[in-house]
């Protein structure tokens, strides 16, 4: 590689960088080129020799990487604990609780919407594989271990992955929330034990949220 190639991938990564914290801070609509170019302090017109096609291919391939080093991340985090189901759901939830939030929420209702169809496809693909796919794996591998009931692994892991969403919301807009962390904790304990509260090692029963 020369050391032309080297200034070009180098200029390459600061406009991603540069682009991926605008657009988590503002969203897709609410940035422009302009404000990319003046963040980076370079003229407007220097951006298309990476992105020719402008802002949207930015997104896109903003996007795209964010959605790959979750998927890295988070493989490795299930990964690291071995083959329990309760230890696995824990290391996901603290690999989400430690990580920039994601606002899937905020992106498929308000920077989906402005996309082209075939780059709301493309990056629905990608949500899917890097995000869902090793969650719904985690899921099902549990199932057929017999760790837990059998159920629809994609409507586990959309669940799991709204609730971790959930979490930015909550961490951002209510005062005296507790750390991302501990709520994550508290999602892991719900999936693995529900609302009601089990019996003591004793014997004695704890007040149950109903008695059906």
């Amino acid at each position: 590689m020369t050391a032309a190639d080297t200034t070009v991938n180098e200029s390459r990564e600061r406009l991603l960088d540069t682009a991926q914290h605008l657009f988590h801070q503002r969203g897709f609509k609410a940035v422009t080129m302009q404000q990319i170019a003046r963040e980076l302090g370079v003229k407007q017109a220097s951006l298309y020799y990476h992105v020719p096609d402008g802002k949207e291919q930015l997104f896109v391939e903003v996007t795209t990487r964010s959605f790959e080093q979750h998927r890295q991340g988070l493989q490795a985090a299930i990964d690291s604990v071995g083959p329990g189901f309760a230890e696995q759901l824990a290391a996901a939830a603290r690999w989400f609780a430690s990580q920039p939030p994601i606002s899937l929420m905020g992106m498929v209702y308000a920077d989906m919407p402005a996309l082209s169809d075939r780059n709301t496809q493309r990056l629905e693909g990608v949500a899917y594989r890097c995000l869902f796919e090793p969650i719904a794996t985690m899921f099902r591998e549990a199932s057929m271990r017999g760790e837990i009931c059998p159920m629809h692994p994609d409507l586990l892991a959309g669940s799991f992955l709204a609730l971790m969403d959930g979490i930015t919301y909550a961490s951002s807009n209510q005062q005296a929330s507790p750390p991302r962390a501990a709520m994550g904790e508290a999602i892991v304990s719900l999936l693995l034990d529900g609302l009601r509260p089990r019996a003591e090692n004793n014997g004695a029963m704890t007040y149950a949220l109903s008695e059906n």
